[in-house]
C-alpha cells in the first residue's frame, strides 16, 4: 500500500512536471520577447484630399449664401512621433467668385496595447485632437464658415512594424468643443478619421519613404444652426523619414 501511494505520487509529479515544464518555457519565450515601441520616427509628407463640403440638414442659411463646393485640397503633414500636423488649402469657385478654404489640424496621441508586442500588436490609440477650419462664402465676413474645435479621441489601430518597414491601419472617433471665429457662439463637432500608413526605413532617400492614404468625416453643430456643415475628405499622400 505505502509503495502504490508513493508511485502514484511520483506519478503525478512526473505528469506536473511534463506539463509545467513546457508552459515555463512558452512564457520565458513570452516574456522575452520586446516591449511594443511606438512610431518615433519624423516624416515630412505632401499630399491631396478630395474635400466636399456642404451643409447639413437644419441648416438655416438661404440657398443664396450657402457655402458648398468639391474641391481637390493640397496638404503638407508633418509627425514627428505621436504628434502630427496637417496644414491644407484651396480655392473654389462660389457663386462666379473665387474662395477659399483652409483646414489646419493637430493630434498628439499614445498608443496604449491590446494585445501582441512586435511584430505585430493591436493597439488603442488615445488623443488630443484640434483643428481649424475656415470655408468662405460670398456674404459678409462673419458669414464666414470660421470653427475651431478641441477635443478627445480615441479608436483601434493594428500595427505591424520591423526594422526595415511597417505597417499600420488605424481609426478614430473624436469628440470637440467648437467656437465661431467671429462671435462668442460654440457647439459641437464629432469627427471620424483613419488612415493606412507603409513606411520603408532606410529605404532611397534620407532615412526612408512614407506613403498612405488619409480619411477625415467632420460634422459641426454649433448654437446658430446657419454654421451646421459637414466635411468628408479623403486623399493619398508621400513622405520622407528623416
Amino acid at each position: 500500500m505505502v509503495w502504490k501511494r508513493f508511485g502514484h505520487i511520483g506519478s503525478l509529479k512526473l505528469l506536473l512536471l511534463m506539463v509545467l515544464v513546457p508552459l515555463g518555457a512558452a512564457w520565458a519565450q513570452y516574456d522575452e520577447q520586446p516591449e511594443y515601441r511606438p512610431f518615433e520616427g519624423r516624416v515630412l509628407s505632401l499630399g491631396a484630399l478630395s474635400l466636399d463640403f456642404e451643409p447639413r440638414p437644419g441648416n438655416t442659411t438661404p440657398d443664396s449664401a450657402v457655402i458648398n463646393f468639391r474641391r481637390w485640397m493640397p496638404v503638407i503633414g508633418f509627425r514627428q512621433g505621436l504628434v502630427e500636423i496637417m496644414l491644407g488649402y484651396t480655392t473654389y469657385d462660389l457663386r462666379g467668385e473665387t474662395r477659399s478654404a483652409v483646414h489646419l489640424s493637430a493630434q498628439v496621441s499614445r498608443d496604449v496595447p491590446l494585445a501582441g508586442r512586435r511584430p505585430g500588436a493591436l493597439v488603442l490609440p488615445v488623443m488630443v485632437t484640434a483643428d481649424f477650419t475656415k470655408a468662405e462664402g460670398t456674404g459678409f465676413e462673419r458669414e464666414n464658415f470660421n470653427i475651431a474645435s478641441v477635443g478627445l479621441g480615441a479608436g483601434l489601430k493594428y500595427r505591424y512594424y520591423t526594422e526595415a518597414m511597417e505597417f499600420s491601419i488605424q481609426i478614430v472617433e473624436a469628440a470637440h468643443f467648437s467656437s465661431e471665429g467671429w462671435s462668442t457662439g460654440s457647439g459641437f463637432s464629432a469627427l471620424t478619421m483613419g488612415h493606412a500608413l507603409l513606411v520603408l526605413h532606410q529605404s532611397l532617400v534620407f532615412d526612408g519613404v512614407a506613403v498612405g492614404y488619409r480619411f477625415r468625416y467632420q460634422t459641426w453643430a454649433m448654437d446658430s444652426s446657419r454654421f451646421n456643415y459637414r466635411s468628408i475628405s479623403h486623399g493619398p499622400f508621400l513622405g520622407i523619414v528623416f
